[in-house]
This record gives C-alpha cells, structure tokens and sequence, in this order.
C-alpha cells in the first residue's frame, strides 16, 4: 500500500523517519530514503543522531528516477525490456536528442534556431519544461499520448500541435517513463519477490507518474512506499488562509490507491510566532506582539540584506544562537538581486554562510576562468577568437590562471601597460590576423608588438620614430616575455583543435588537458572537485552512469562527432545544473531560495523580497501552458512555500521587503504582507510595520527608542551616533599611521600625492594596493571602424610636440615633415587607419598653427626670445614631524618650462576655457614656481602662458615673483603630505580647493575643509574593463572613504590647521 503522512510540522516528518527505520537490520540498506537534496539529508542525520545518541548510515537517494530504475531490474522482466530500449531519464541527454531534432529540421518552425547557442538553449529549457510536466501536468501529456488536442478551439491547435510534435519526436527512437510505467504494470502477478530494499521513505510530494510507477512496483516487490509531507494549504481552513488565497486551486486527485495519514499537531513554543502558526491551522488566539515575528521595511534591496544581517548578529550577540541554525531565504527569480548583498555583508562581518544556489557557482573564479578559456576557442566572426587585448588580459588576471603561472599584480600592469603602449588590437600574429574581417591596415597584432618591444629593448630606440616622444621602458622586460610565452602557447594549443569535430567524452578529455595546463584547480576547494567530477561525467557520457545496461546507451548520439561550440554549450549546461548538490556540509548561515528549504528545520529564518509574493509565476518558452492554466494564480505556490516556512521557523521569522516607487500608494504597500498585517490587527493586536533609516550610521534614528526595536546596528556606528549627538566626536579618534621610511616622490606626480596619498603611504605602510585606473579605462577592445576627428587629433598632436619650437621656426617643409613622420607612426601602431587624409590634418594643422603665431605676434613678443628650461630635481628634503625626523626624497624632470634669462615660463595648450579652474591654475603654477626655487635660486618670477586652441589666442593670466614664493612652502606641503596620509580623516586637495571657493577669509578654511569632509561624494564607478584587475580588497583611487569608517575625528588638528592656512592664504581671491 501507498502511504501518505501529512503533518503541519517538520519535527513529526524527522521523527517519523526515525520511527520507521527503527527496527532495520544494521548491516543492511534495507530503507532508501528519498530527499531533494544533500542540507536536507544532513538536517536528517543530525536529528536521528541528537534524539538516538548514535549516527546512522542512513541510504540516502536525490534521483527518483535512478531508484525505480534499480530497483525495476530485480525483476528480470523489466530488466530484458530496459536492456533492449533505452530509458531517457538524463536530461543532458534528453536535451542533446532535442537539440539534433531542432539541428536536422525535423520539426516546423525552426528558422528562430539557427544557431548552435540558440538551439541547445531552447532544447535545455524544453526538456526541463518536459519535466515539469510530468510533476504537475499528467493530464496534459496523457493527452497528447492519446493523439488528442488539450483545446476544443482549433485556433489554438496550431501552437498546440509544435509543442505536441516536439514531445513525439523527442522519444521517437527511445522509450520514455511513461513507457517504462506501462511495462511495470504488465509484470504484476498475485506473487510479490523479496528484494534487498523493504520501504522507500520519501520526503515531500512525489510527481504523479512517480507514484503511479512505485505503486506498481509495490505489487511486483515486497516494498512499501512512505511519502511524509507538509499539509497542503489548500486543505487549511482558516481565516488566514482564506484571506491569503481566496480562490484554492485543487490538485488532481491521485488516480492509484492511497491510503493517508493526517497529523495536524498545535505548536508548543511560547512566542508570538508559535500562535500564529496555531491560528493558521485551527483559527486559535494570537499571544501579545514580541520579536519572534516581524515584517520589514527597507528603501532598497541592499538596505533589506543590510537590516537582516544587523538582526542576526543581534541573535548571535544576544541569544547565543548557533549561525547554523540560520536560514536566509527569499523566491528563487530574486537570487540574483540578493546574493551580492548577502555575500558582501557576511563576508564584511566575518560571518559563515553557505549558498544552496548557483550563484555561488557562477561566480566561482575557477568557473570563470574556464569560460574565459572556453571563449577563447570561438569568435562570432571565426572558429577561434581574436585574441582581443581584452579577453586575453580578462583570462590572464584571473586569479586560477594566476596562481597556474605565479603571474603578479604587477607583471599583469606591466602587460597592460605594454599593450598600451604598442597599441595591440587583434590577432596572435600575420597569419591569425589576416584570416579576421578587420580592416587589417590599423591592426597591430601580439607579435607586431612584441617584435617593436624587442628591437626598442635590444637597440633603445624610441619605437621606429625619431620624431616621438614615447619611450618604450618597462622594468622588468622578462615579464613580457614570459606573458607574451603564455599568449603564444594557448593560441597555438588552441589552433591544433581548429575546426575539429569529436566525440562529447573526445572534447571532455581536450578540455581537460587545456585545464590542466593553464587552470590551477584545487583539490580542497569544493567547485574545483565539482569541475572535475562534471569533467569525468562526460568523459565516461558515451558509457552512461548505468554500467549494469547491457545496450549500448542512445547509440545514434554518443560517438557523434560534435564542434566545439556544441561541447562549449552542453558543458556551461552541465555545470550550471542541479548546483544544490554541491554542498556536501551546512557550514554557517544556509543562504537558498524559499522552494530548497522546505523540510528543513531552523530556529531562525529571514525572507527577503516578500513583496514580490504578490507576483504570478510563468514557464518560460510555453505558452500553451500558461494558456491552459491561466486561470491558476500561480501565487498559491508562492504562498504555500511562505506558510511552510512559517512553520518551519521555531524561534523567529522575519520578512522584509523594499518599498516600491510607485506613485499610487496602494501600489507601494504589498499585498501578501498587508493582509496577514490586517489579519493580526483583527484580532485586536496593534503590529507594526519597521521602517528602519537609509543608513546603519543615521544619527536620527538613535534619537528614541522605538517601541519592540531591537538596536541591533554596527556597534562601533552605534556609539559613534549616540557621540555625536553629544559632541563628543573626540572620543573616537583612530590610530594614526607611523611614517618611518624614506619616502620618495616624483615631481609630475606630486599633485596626485596630494590629491590621493593613500597611493604613496599606504601601498608602503600597509601594503594595500592601489589601483591606478586612468589607463584601464583604455583597455577595450578596438570598434572595426575608427572615425578620427581631425580636429582633435590636432589638438592632441599640439599637445605632444613642442608648439613653442614649431612656432619659431618658420621652415614649414620641415613642420610637415615632422607632422607627416609623427602620422606615419600613429598608422603603424594602429592609432589611425591607413588611408587616413594626411594632407587634410597638415593643411588645418598649419591654418591652426599659423592663427596661434600672428596672436603671439600681436601681443607678446618675448615669446621668440624664450628657450628651452632644463631642471631636474634629485633632492633630499628633511622635515620635523612629530617628534622625529622625515626624509623626503624629491626626483623627476618638470616639463613645458621655458625661460628668458631668469624669467621662467610655464607653457600649456588648453582646448576649451574653464573657468572655475583658475584657482587649481594659480595653485598648481605655485608648486611649480615652489620646485624650480628648489632646484635653483635663480629664479625671478615664473609666469602662466595658456594657449586656447579654439581660440588661438594667447593669455598670461597667472604669475609670481621670486618674492612671492616662500621656499619654505616645500617643507609646509611634505608636511602636509605627512599629516594627511597619517590621519584618519582623508582631506584630499580637490576638497582644499572646494573650500578655498566658498571663502573670504583664511581663517574661515578649518570650518569650511571639516563640512566638505562630511558631505559624501561619490566614489568612481566601477565599469567592466576595471574588473579584471581591480580586486575586492583594493582600495579604489576614489575622493570618498566610508564617513564613519574614516572619518572618526572630524577635527582637524592645530597643527595642520596651521599649515593649510599658511600655505593656502595666497590663493584666495582669484
């Protein structure tokens, strides 16, 4: 007989189990124990083991299927059928029939699966539907087996009719389930065969076909089939339930004979949460409000995530809750909005966790790394890639391939760097290039390149131009070499297998050995073991998991030979799917979406997302069903997952949800929630809905106490907050960094040590990376047409030469010969095409440099008297700071300095007239007059000549005399320098100036700089060419630090009040 056991708890499911394995014989697996997955199977074992005092080597089984398969070939019968037809029940496998049915047009209306990507997609997602079907649709495939239409209309058969030859075709050649459940009844006889296995205990609702195949075997074997469920809500009769889901769809009833059950129990606990429960099944009195159940509201999804994680380290503070007992939840079509958040905030406060998700797959570096693999082998345009800058510096910086190589940070800048410089493009080499559809007349390949870099390190060249000022100088020239050596190798290993077709278990054992060599995969990690287990899954794809089948397994399919996009396809299938098996151990917090954690047992459990609740679920790609079942609110399903997680949490459950945006405010108020609000209420209790601040750190909310709020925020931001609001700031000053080291500055970087000094002290003090990303964000991959303004690039061609040179010499030939040698080598490292119009770019080059000398001409004669200013500084500084003695060492070459005797100049073109930058000018040409008075004190002043290059006029707009410059401002700015990358609040100079803006008065400055340092900017966006080299644990070059992390003491102290007011009182009126 079939039995069913339905109850309202999950304990009497655990106990139930222990209650029916009790009297097993220990050295025999004579009870399989059905569960959805491994969490589940843990949860089991932990519980038999607590309430027996003795673990158990309990059989557990995932696959339905492979258990009615096992156990179908005792009987001899079924085993000669199966033996003699093949059973698909592997929907890899499934999936690839479909996909060569969709390949071979043997189907209508296949013109929207024409490519590979596109056919295995859709023939995955069929399958899985198919699946489905089976579970919930019975109805429908007994429908189309009896060669009839599901719709009396016969406008709809049409559509009906492609889905309906879809399923035929698929198991044209091979039996299905169904035809394996109608050969199981046929063997049954009055004489059951004792067998091994005496019951099969399944945990929750089986599919109907399932129970109508082990109903079958029941009466073929001496077995008994167990099936422990939750009620269904549709058999709840309550007040809440019919406010929930005033429409109950019913299921269909089971066509086998059943014999059920029904163990409705009160629940015990003595919280607000425990009477709930109770008041769902059996309408009894709700007890007074208290913190076992809460709903949440949150501004945004991130603040969700952000309050859940406050509330837990409130339990795990507080309660003494183990993190295990911890279940973070939300609907599965929201995993991808919440698991950044989730793993960003656990990670942030060190807290366990585990993903029952595959997201937690997806974003595994070594899963990364073998996409990026993989793509290298296809291109849209080709059979290979192009081996883009891009991809082939995505692949390198990953952190697997990393470690394959002992590849540093820095040898991956110095390849970015290189490829920068030769401007490479596309294409391995020559050869590799000329078969890609590219203009190839503005394509520099790797080995372009390389062979430029290797002439300039042999022979110092400056690249083939003398007229250039680029040099081409790395530090350490063997790490481009031993790169471009990598490069090299994949390509050509990759090339070998150029255009080849093999078997699926041929290329499984290709992409190993390409792993093998280029991927570094460890045999602790646990996606790194599930890789390599997949790998060893479609090695052996052609044998099947089923060694006893004497037949061989779909014959027509396994020795296909197959291109490597069909491999690349059914492998990403592979390794995405059914990626909750993974977690072998539930370590920590178990993060999973609401339909995984159904029977599990947890003292704490928090729901993200439960607005969307409200939202009807549809199968993708199948609209005959949702046609056919439009008339199901879907959302019955969503409700009853919620009501089991009800009863699945003992202590607490919180939901929470983000407020929406919408204009109407019935909207923003979402249903589900309002009605169990409005519910509770009835009953005469006055719950509330929490509304928590934008901020963990928001001063406002500390004001009060709220009524049942638990203060459960960042401890460290809760007393700064309470502090604040007294004034006592003070008291949270961080520890300042120690400088003790020789600390050496380039001169053309002395703005950015200024402006970010975290760049220069803590990189050496701390050892955190810095990542520089103004030339990352060139690294991108070249457009296949490139439009040059010439406008532009004039002005950038001004920008690169000496104008002051061009302007005194009144040879044009030789101006254009300049111009055109410059033109000649922007073409040869792929800059500009090749049919660029060079007369054109000469002609407006000279109109343009003719218009700036008449200008000169008119107003400022000296221009021609002025040369060249050769000043090098190599200069130790000493400064008394704090007590001890710092040594600054300045180096570097100032550039665009020209000279009339001791009159210095500093000259500049600049392609539109900003004005509000006058003040950054005045500054920036005061530093400068500051390092020529310290490189030599022959100096009478030192002006600003700007050259508008829309204009062409020419203006001297800033300047100081030798007077002006305190030489004493050199050791005040290193001080500064000091001060500012030793203290715990960042000042930056951009805020400096933003400060200097807003006053009259220099004394104003101290009050003025602490506002700007408590306004929050925002930090720099993060775009995907930066991801590849910038790492999480980077601190970004950005203007903004975290205002509580780093910003504890807002005063700024005397002594660097002192020299910001002495060194910036001189730029104040502009």
């Amino acid at each position: 007989m079939y039995k069913i056991y339905k109850t309202n708890k999950i304990s009497n499911i655990y106990n139930k189990v222990n209650e029916l394995i009790r009297n097993d014989n220990l050295f025999k697996k004579e009870t399989i124990i059905l569960v959805k997955n491994n969490i589940l199977s843990d949860e089991i074992k932990k519980y038999l083991a607590t309430i027996n005092g003795i673990s158990y080597n309990l059989n557990i089984k995932h696959n339905t299927i492979k258990t009615i398969y096992n156990i179908s070939i005792e009987n001899p019968n079924i085993k000669k059928f199966l033996e003699n037809n093949t059973l698909l029940f592997y929907t890899e496998t499934e999936t690839l029939v479909l996909y060569y049915i969709l390949k071979d047009n043997q189907t209508q209306n296949t013109s929207q699966f024409q490519s590979t990507k596109n056919r295995y997609a859709f023939a995955s997602k069929m399958i899985n539907l198919f699946h489905k079907y089976y579970s919930k649709f019975s109805y429908l495939i007994d429908t189309w087996r009896s060669n009839n239409f599901l719709f009396e209309d016969k406008n709809k058969h049409y559509y009906e009719s492609i889905q309906k030859e879809i399923f035929e075709k698929l198991f044209v050649n091979q039996i299905n389930i169904l035809d394996l459940q109608e050969k199981i009844e046929k063997e049954i006889t009055n004489t059951k065969q004792d067998i091994e296995t005496k019951r099969i205990i399944i945990i929750g609702e089986s599919r109907e076909i399932d129970r109508k195949i082990l109903h079958s075997l029941q009466q073929i074997f001496n077995i008994t089939i167990y099936e422990l469920v939750l009620e269904d809500i549709t058999q709840i009769h309550s007040n809440l339930i019919n406010e929930l889901i005033p429409i109950k769809i019913t299921k269909l009833q089971p066509t086998i004979q059943l014999t059920k059950e029904i163990d409705i129990q009160s629940f015990n606990e003595i919280n607000f949460l425990s009477s709930l429960k109770n008041n769902i099944i059996k309408d009894t009195p709700l007890s007074n409000l208290d913190d076992s159940f809460k709903i949440i509201q949150a501004k945004t999804k991130k603040r969700e995530v952000e309050i859940l994680i406050n509330n837990i380290l409130h339990s795990t503070q507080n309660n003494n809750i183990n993190i295990n007992d911890i279940v973070i939840t939300y609907l599965a079509k929201d995993m991808d909005m919440y698991l950044p958040y989730i793993e960003e905030l656990l990670s942030k406060y060190e807290l366990a966790f585990t993903i029952l998700d595959s997201q937690d797959i997806l974003k595994s570096k070594s899963i990364i790394a073998l996409k990026q693999l993989m793509k290298l082998f296809i291109s849209n345009r080709g059979t290979i890639s192009n081996f883009n800058r891009k991809e082939i510096i995505e692949f390198l910086s990953n952190i697997k391939v990393m470690n394959k190589f002992n590849i540093s940070t820095n040898e991956l800048e110095y390849l970015i760097k290189f490829s920068d410089a030769m401007n490479i493009n596309f294409g391995i080499n020559k050869t590799h290039k000329e078969k890609l559809s590219y203009d190839q007349n503005f394509l520099n390949s790797w080995e372009d390149g390389f062979n430029r870099f290797l002439m300039s390190l042999i022979f110092n060249d400056k690249y083939e131009c003398n007229n250039c000022n680029e040099n081409i100088n790395f530090q350490d020239p063997e790490s481009i070499i031993k790169l471009i050596s990598i490069i090299r190798s994949l390509y050509e290993d990759i090339m070998y297998f150029k255009d080849q077709k093999y078997t699926i278990h041929e290329w499984a054992e290709i992409i190993d050995i390409f792993i093998d060599k280029y991927i570094k995969l460890d045999d602790e990690n646990r996606i790194d073991a599930y890789i390599s287990t997949k790998i060893q899954y479609l090695k052996t794809f052609s044998k099947d998991a089923n060694e006893n089948l004497y037949k061989d397994y779909i014959i027509k399919i396994k020795e296909k030979k197959v291109d490597f996009s069909l491999f690349k396809a059914i492998f990403e299938d592979t390794i995405t799917q059914k990626t909750h098996q993974l977690n072998n151990k539930s370590t920590g917090i178990l993060v999973a979406s609401c339909d995984k954690i159904e029977y599990l047992q947890k003292s704490e459990i928090h729901f993200l997302g439960t607005h969307e609740l409200d939202s009807n679920i549809y199968f993708d790609n199948m609209d005959l069903l949702n046609e056919y079942y439009d008339y199901i609110n879907l959302e019955q399903e969503n409700i009853s997952n919620l009501i089991k997680i009800i009863f699945a949490a003992s202590q607490k459950l919180y939901l929470y949800y983000s407020q929406s945006q919408y204009l109407n405010p019935d909207i923003n108020n979402p249903k589900i929630i309002n009605k169990i609000i409005n519910h509770i209420k009835d009953t005469g209790l006055d719950i509330k809905i929490e509304t928590h601040p934008n901020e963990n750190y928001d001063p406002e909310y500390f004001k009060c106490n709220k009524d049942n709020y638990l203060i459960n925020y960042d401890t460290e931001a809760f007393k700064i907050a309470k502090s604040l609001q007294k004034g006592q700031s003070s008291n949270f000053k961080q520890k300042r960094l120690t400088l003790n080291k020789q600390i050496t500055l380039d001169i053309e970087n002395i703005n950015k040590a200024i402006t970010n000094p975290y760049k220069y002290f803590y990189e050496e003090i701390l050892n955190v990376q810095i990542k520089d990303t103004s030339y990352i964000n060139d690294i991108k991959e070249k457009q296949e047409e490139q439009i040059i303004d010439i406008d532009n690039f004039n002005y950038k061609l001004m920008s690169i030469i000496s104008i002051h040179e061009y302007i005194k010499n009144n040879t044009n030939e030789h101006i254009l010969e300049r111009i055109n040698n410059i033109i000649e080598n922007q073409i040869q490292r792929g800059i500009i095409p090749i049919n660029i119009k060079k007369t054109k770019i000469k002609e407006e080059f000279i109109t343009k440099l003719l218009q700036i000398k008449n200008n000169i001409d008119i107003n400022f004669q000296d221009f021609f008297k002025m040369q060249k200013a050769d000043i090098t500084l190599n200069k130790n500084i000493f400064i008394d700071f704090e007590d001890k003695t710092l040594e600054f060492k300045l180096n570097g070459k100032l550039k665009n300095i020209y000279k009339i005797d001791n009159q210095y100049f500093y000259i500049y073109l600049e392609k539109k007239d900003y004005g509000q930058d006058k003040i950054i000018k005045k500054i920036n040409l005061y530093m400068l007059g500051l390092m020529i008075k310290t490189a030599t004190t022959n100096i009478k002043s030192i002006k600003e000549i700007k050259i508008n290059y829309e204009t062409s006029k020419l203006s001297i707009e800033n300047q100081y005399t030798n007077e002006e410059i305190n030489h004493l401002d050199i050791e005040n700015l290193l001080k500064q320098i000091a001060y500012i990358s030793s203290h715990p609040t960042p000042i930056y100079k951009d805020l400096i100036q933003k400060s200097l803006l807003k006053i009259e008065n220099i004394n104003e400055l101290p009050i003025a700089l602490k506002t700007q340092i408590k306004y929050q900017q925002k930090s720099i966006s993060i775009n995907k060419n930066m991801e590849f080299i910038l790492k999480d644990k980077d601190i970004t070059w950005c203007p903004y630090y975290n205002r509580f992390r780093d910003t504890h003491d807002l005063n700024i102290e005397a002594n660097l009040e002192t020299l910001l007011q002495n060194f910036y009182a001189k730029f104040i009126k502009v």
